[in-house]
């Protein structure tokens, strides 16, 4: 029987940082079986406030009650021990350990003689991986399992300690469609066994299909705390972000209008395939779309250089390029935004400058210290443009926020002043003013005459950011849409179908 205990209450909690007040009078509080998400842009307080939950940080005022008993916890340990667990979105396993050693790390069991217990070690994992659904080695290193597998080990991690109140925080950043629905499922079964659940997400979609309340906050402040029933996802995102939904979206271009042509690609993978070709016109935004894992990002790694292809053909602004790795796209002015940021997109212990600055690396020294200051002066404008918020951009770029590290990762770019970019998931884990911002540089980009080709899994985005869409399944285009035939029905029907394909004119 499912408990509706309140076993959470935090009550006017404040945080002072230096200069700003990151929490202010917040009250929030969370049930046994329950799921309670929590929302808000970047910088709203709701990561903050969790930390707070989690002894990470200390509140400058206010009580936080486990159970109707006020607590104080000085640090993590403390909250783990109040049945307290948290899932990051960035990982915090040990790579070069086992599965087995990152699920018990600091309680591996001993032997009479004060050994580590191998056998009983082991043992114990097995028994953490059932509640996790996976059947894998507990001797297999983290280090070699795919992301999402090691998402896994990062709850079942958590959920060896029993805890009563599990925190997720963007769970399924990396995670494909199949396992975002393994993590509901497992996340249900915990409800279930009156597990307090706090989620954190910037997809609307997770928190109409998960939440039974819903809390809002801005700017540091709790805005309400409803059943999910209250909210429309256009009056949940208005009151995260003090706009409509329909406002997120910078204008398209009209109707019709086709510019010059700026790229063309014509990809042949093998003999037996037959080639994939397209092209892109000044001012607009091509997006791919389609069901997940169907070419889309395979076709625009292809043409930057990064897989072996039988045969390549591109054109950038009429002009042949030979490109037989990412060093000859990068010298032919193409960019690719990657979709793991923190592993392909940014150097994490290298400056925000130095990562602004590597892909024009002409311009600084082989020591990695910028020498010019035009240089320098660039890289504070490209900062203030992308809105990066940081205190001084030599802080290493592991200190930012996800949302702020996907603008690191655009700016790295748009330093290079590229004449063609590949978008891949550009959005993925931000919230819904960060990526407003987003695609106000992506629009921008494109009326400057710059190729912007987009590939995206977020339906809206793919609606609301292209002027065509080219829709893909099984490493061919089954669609060419356009302007008012771009809809969430017309992608799904051609993402299933293969006689869809229209369009002839790509040369």
């Amino acid at each position: 029987m499912q408990s509706t205990k309140k076993i959470l209450k935090m009550r006017q909690i404040v945080k002072h940082f230096p200069g700003t007040r990151a929490v202010d009078r917040v009250d929030f509080d969370c049930s046994s079986g329950e799921i309670h998400c929590l929302v808000g842009e970047n910088g709203a307080g709701k990561s903050t406030l969790m930390k707070l939950l989690a002894g990470i940080y200390q509140p400058t005022s206010g009580i936080i009650e486990l159970e109707g008993v006020p607590i104080h916890l000085r640090n993590y340990s403390e909250a783990r021990k109040n049945g307290i667990g948290v899932v990051y979105q960035e990982l915090s396993l040990l790579p070069e350990c086992t599965i087995a050693e990152n699920f018990l790390m600091g309680v591996w069991p001993k032997t009479k003689r004060g050994l580590v217990d191998w056998k009983q070690l082991n043992e114990r994992a097995v028994d953490i991986m059932k509640l996790v659904h996976l059947d894998l080695d507990p001797n297999e290193l983290i280090k070699g399992l795919p992301v999402a597998i090691r998402q896994m080990v990062e709850i079942g991690k958590v959920l060896s300690q029993d805890p009563k109140i599990i925190i997720f925080d963007e769970p399924t950043a990396s995670l494909s469609k199949d396992e975002v629905e393994l993590l509901f499922s497992i996340i249900r079964r915990l409800k279930d066994e009156g597990k307090a659940i706090i989620y954190i997400s910037h997809r609307m979609e997770e928190v109409f299909e998960l939440a039974d309340r819903v809390t809002v906050m801005k700017d540091g402040k709790k805005v309400t705390t409803e059943p999910v029933g209250n909210f429309t996802e256009d009056s949940l995102v208005s009151m995260m972000v003090g706009r409509e939904l329909r406002e997120i979206f910078p204008p398209k271009l009209d109707e019709g209008i086709r510019g010059k042509k700026r790229f063309y690609a014509r990809v042949q993978y093998n003999q037996s395939s037959e080639p994939i070709e397209f092209s892109i016109y000044e001012g607009e935004v091509l997006g791919f779309g389609g069901l997940q894992g169907q070419g889309q990002i395979q076709l625009l790694e292809a043409i930057f250089g990064l897989h072996q292809v039988k045969d390549l053909y591109v054109e950038i602004n009429g002009n042949a390029c030979v490109i037989k790795s990412p060093h000859d796209a990068i010298q032919n002015s193409i960019a690719l935004i990657p979709e793991n940021r923190a592993e392909e997109g940014v150097f994490l212990t290298m400056s925000v400058a130095e990562n602004l600055s590597v892909a024009t690396l002409g311009n600084r020294s082989r020591y990695g210290i910028i020498q010019n200051r035009a240089e320098q002066q660039a890289v504070h404008e490209m900062v203030d443009e992308l809105s990066v918020k940081v205190a001084t951009v030599q802080q290493p770029a592991n200190s930012l926020s996800g949302g702020n590290m996907q603008k690191l990762v655009l700016g790295k770019w748009l330093m290079s002043e590229p004449k063609v970019v590949f978008l891949l998931e550009p959005t993925k884990g931000v919230d819904v003013g960060t990526k407003q911002h987003i695609y106000k540089l992506i629009r921008d980009l494109a009326n400057k005459g710059v190729a912007c080709l987009l590939y995206t899994s977020d339906m809206l985005e793919l609606i609301g950011m292209s002027d065509r869409v080219i829709v893909m399944n099984d490493n061919s285009i089954t669609a060419y849409l356009q302007g008012s035939s771009i809809s969430e029905e017309s992608i799904m029907r051609a993402a299933v179908s293969l006689h869809t394909k229209e369009e002839n004119d790509h040369a």
